[in-house]
């Protein structure tokens, strides 16, 4: 009998969930929030697989196999001129501040201990 999922730790909810093409087509690729979470951890924010992992609460294999999931549906969406929805997942909000040694930019806790 399989494990049940754990959930996956994002730091904030995506602002935007809808990425259009210009052409009519109506098809549409689904991109979870924790495969969201891990393209922006990576690819954005510049971080290495085990960290971003730690970020995500999840071991750095499962961490890997949401990233190449993530990376090849927005492939898919980019060669094949599909838009890309964000939605669903198995994910929790973070409740507390990161406990890596780096912040990431949308990190809600880091800029509420931020002086003004």
């Amino acid at each position: 009998m399989p494990r049940a999922t754990k959930c996956r730790r994002v730091c904030i909810e995506p602002l935007s969930k809808l990425f259009k093409v210009e052409t009519r087509s109506d098809e549409v690729v689904s991109l979870c929030v924790e495969e969201l979470e891990s393209i922006r951890l990576i690819d954005f924010e510049g971080l290495e697989q085990g960290e971003a992992a730690q970020r995500m609460e999840v071991s750095r294999g499962t961490f890997q196999r949401i990233l190449y999931e993530a990376r090849r549906k927005v492939a898919e969406a980019l060669v094949q001129g599909k838009s890309i929805v964000v939605e669903g997942g198995n994910y929790e909000v973070s409740s507390k501040a990161c406990n890596t040694s780096k912040r990431c930019s949308k990190c809600k806790f880091f800029r509420e201990n931020t002086p003004k």
